[in-house]
């Protein structure tokens, strides 16, 4: 059955389409010639045709559709007509083995249906794949967030998988079955990332190697550990050793040289011998002590220079494995170890005699040598890299694919484990539907193969001349033809053609019967048992009263069977513009003032060339004469207008439908109600023909209640009750109810048949 029907940017319907939703098993459509109504049953007939028609059927399960339209009328009509195939009168064996195959048949269909069902829901979006797709779906959202977390980091290796979440969520589940490298940390990955995926990666210089080698020897020199002195066998070696200034004595040697003669202190005359004397007390071997420490000093300060200024030039100069800040922290201790050492030297050269130790610096060589060796090494293993990039940009890949396996490791499994239950049960009800579409097809040859025996055109011919001899079509009939005798052709009553000197009405009531048999048979010879969906669009055009009543009632029958599931009709569709044929063929007297549950009511209109499709939850099309029972039965009718409602009501039924005459009427009243009938008559004449004068007439809600009960006296009386309670919408226990309200209400009525008389004393005679 049809659920759903869409148009878009078809004729005159809008490019953002209209639909028909929520279809039922019968379905009206009233609109006017040329609003858009031929579209739908093209939509329906076959939706493939135009990009902008979609139907949707319920579970999926697509029926066969026949619509009679004026593309039937002129496909169909011609010197012969394709036989309609039906089931032979005496093959009541064959039958009922036919009856057998059908009801198995839609016990699987009913199966497919429940199976469907629970696949994919009543709506195709439901059942165990909308499970599947959802736990599917919290998969692929859970693996796109270490995407996100990861994009910038290992762009290079999601290349091909960063651009749509599913895509990616497949590659994880993949390498989830897999991945078997080496599992890293995040900080390995994205620190070996960085030199791997950059672009025009280009090998790192190495570090040439500083010697500290040199500072070992010079920081424990033992010219530093030993106190310089002159002679002891010089006259004045003992003062000079009593006094321990033989420093300050070599100093004061070279201001005596210089005086020639007075010491340039106390500026007496210096002792003959003295200054032979200091000179010998520093002889040759203090000169050259003296002369090793200025050594020192000077290899010790070369060598400091030296490492300083290629230190200063590794932190000047960024290097891509060597941690700067690191670096400068121990370049400042050993700079500061240096300086110390200098200066522990320079005092040495001023005081010979001194004993100086100088801080070792071992400790602080090895720890930059160490920094700078690590560096080196490293450098290696990026150069190393460098050269075989294309194999590690590979591995580091799997790598990290494998660190996203573990991170969404508990997402994984939790899918996995759900899957797995899930697709074991769609599995299992796409074998139960395999099996079941198997067997189905072997009961439809079945089917076929015994149709094929026993069906016939003949029948059809017979049903369809029995109908228009019935109604009056006497002067033509139609005839088996064809080569096979499969087709027919319509005749005159001497044999003659007949298809091409048809009047339209005769055309049109025709081509219907033929559309009608075909609802129970088939244009093959197989295929009568296929369930449809039916569509009658206009059916009437170019019809008589007679004829339309004909084609009504035929269609009512088509209505009834699909309401009781008799017939392989499933659902039908009527589209018209004739007013009378929608109420004759709409017709439900069990219908209240709501569509039935099995049924839809639709407008199809077109303003400013624009077709729109508007529901209804009830019938909204009426007849005038109904219009005028629909304000007799509203509550809130207003009083003034309600005379002339009531006055064309009894005109139109009792008297022009029914031929009474007023006083007829009045005639079957006896005593009080006669008055009152014909008081009613004189109201009714009087409001609906003269202007209302408050003097004279008083119309408030107890007249008005009063007459109201006299005007369904009428109807009753007149043996038209049942019809006045149809149109009322009045069961048989609100009816009873009824009869007894109306006796309290008698002496109410007394009084207005007296204000009546009092106001008309000359009743005027009806007729």
């Amino acid at each position: 059955m049809i659920t759903e029907i869409e148009i878009a940017g078809v004729a005159t319907y809008p490019a953002g389409g209209e639909r028909l939703t929520d279809l039922k098993k019968v379905n009206y459509l009233f609109g006017h010639n040329g609003c858009g109504k031929t579209t739908i049953s093209r939509a329906i007939r076959n939706p493939s045709i135009n990009a902008g028609y979609n139907v949707s059927w319920r579970d999926g399960r697509q029926l066969e559709a026949l619509v009679f339209n004026r593309d039937f009328a002129d496909a169909s009509f011609g010197d012969q007509m394709q036989g309609i195939f039906t089931l032979g009168q005496d093959s009541t064996r064959a039958v009922a083995e036919i009856e057998r195959l059908t009801g198995e048949i839609a016990r699987l269909d009913n199966d497919l249906v429940n199976l469907r069902r629970n696949l994919v829901g009543v709506d195709g979006a439901g059942g165990r794949e909308a499970e599947l797709a959802a736990a599917r779906a919290a998969l692929i959202e859970a693996c796109w967030k270490s995407q996100v977390d990861h994009k910038d980091t290992f762009m290079s290796a999601f290349t091909g998988f960063r651009g749509k979440k599913s895509d990616f969520c497949t590659k994880l589940l993949a390498e989830a079955e897999g991945n078997t490298s080496e599992l890293k940390t995040l900080d390995a990955l994205t620190a070996e990332a960085a030199t791997v995926f950059q672009d025009a990666a280009t090998p790192e210089i190495a570090i040439a190697p500083i010697s500290f080698d040199r500072f070992a020897g010079l920081e424990a020199s033992p010219i530093l550990a030993r106190s310089i002195v002159g002679r002891d066998d010089v006259v004045v070696a003992a003062l000079i050793g009593r006094l321990g200034n033989s420093d300050w004595v070599k100093q004061g040697v070279g201001y005596l040289t210089n005086a020639d003669g007075p010491c340039p202190f106390c500026q007496q005359q210096a002792p003959t011998g003295l200054l032979d004397d200091l000179n010998a007390f520093f002889d040759e071997q203090y000169e050259a002590d003296l002369a090793s420490i200025n050594l020192l000093a000077a290899a010790y300060e070369e060598a400091v220079n030296a490492v300083v200024a290629r230190i200063d030039d590794l932190v000047a100069t960024s290097h891509r494995f060597v941690d700067a800040a690191v670096l400068g922290e121990r370049f400042s201790a050993l700079k500061t170890a240096f300086e110390l050492n200098i200066e522990r030297i320079a005092a040495k050269r001023k005081e010979p005699s001194a004993l100086v130790e100088l801080d070792a610096t071992v400790e602080l060589t090895a720890a930059v040598a160490a920094q700078i060796a690590a560096a080196n090494e490293e450098t290696e293993q990026y150069n190393a890299t460098i050269r075989n990039l294309a194999k590690a940009k590979s591995a580091l890949t799997t790598q990290i694919w494998r660190f996203v396996v573990e991170e969404r490791r508990t997402d994984l499994e939790t899918y996995q484990t759900t899957a797995s239950k899930l697709n074991r049960a769609i599995d299992g009800m796409r074998r139960s539907m395999d099996d079941n579409r198997t067997r189905r097809a072997d009961l439809r040859r079945q089917l076929s193969a015994i149709e094929e025996t026993i069906t016939s055109v003949r029948p059809t011919v017979d049903s369809i001349n029995r109908i228009l001899s019935q109604y009056g079509f006497s002067n033509f009939r139609l005839e088996v033809a064809g080569e096979r005798d499969d087709m027919y052709r319509l005749v005159r009553l001497d044999g003659s053609d007949a298809a091409h000197s048809l009047s339209e009405g005769e055309r049109s009531f025709i081509t219907f019967l033929y559309f009608y048999h075909q609802l129970a048979g088939s244009i093959t010879n197989t295929g009568t048992a296929v369930e449809k969906v039916v569509v009658f669009d206009d059916p009437v055009s170019s019809l008589d009263a007679d004829v339309l009543f004909v084609v009504s009632a035929l269609i009512r029958k088509v209505i009834s069977d699909v309401r009781q599931n008799a017939g392989n009709v499933r659902q039908v569709f009527v589209l018209t513009h004739n007013i009378y044929f929608h109420k004759e063929v709409s017709f439900d007297r069990e219908r209240r003032d709501r569509a039935r549950p099995f049924e839809t009511f639709w407008i199809v209109r077109k303003r400013e060339n624009v077709s729109s499709l508007t529901r209804y939850d009830y019938n909204p099309v009426k007849t005038s004469y109904e219009l005028l029972w629909d304000e007799v039965r509203n509550p809130d009718r207003p009083n003034l207008t309600i005379q002339n409602t009531m006055r064309r009501i009894v005109e139109n039924y009792l008297t022009v439908l029914g031929g009474l005459k007023q006083d007829e009427i009045v005639a079957l009243f006896e005593g009080r109600d006669a008055q009152i009938c014909a008081s009613l008559f004189s109201w009714i004449n009087d409001g609906s023909h003269s202007s209302h004068d408050d003097i004279y007439v008083a119309v408030d809600d107890n007249a008005v209640q009063g007459y109201l009960r006299v005007f369904r006296e009428v109807f009753e009386l007149t043996g038209h009750g049942a019809h006045y309670r149809m149109m009322m919408r009045i069961s048989e226990d609100e009816a009873e109810d009824v009869r007894v309200a109306a006796a309290q209400a008698d002496a109410v009525t007394a009084y207005l048949v007296a204000s009546a008389e009092s106001q008309h004393p000359e009743q005027p005679t009806a007729g």
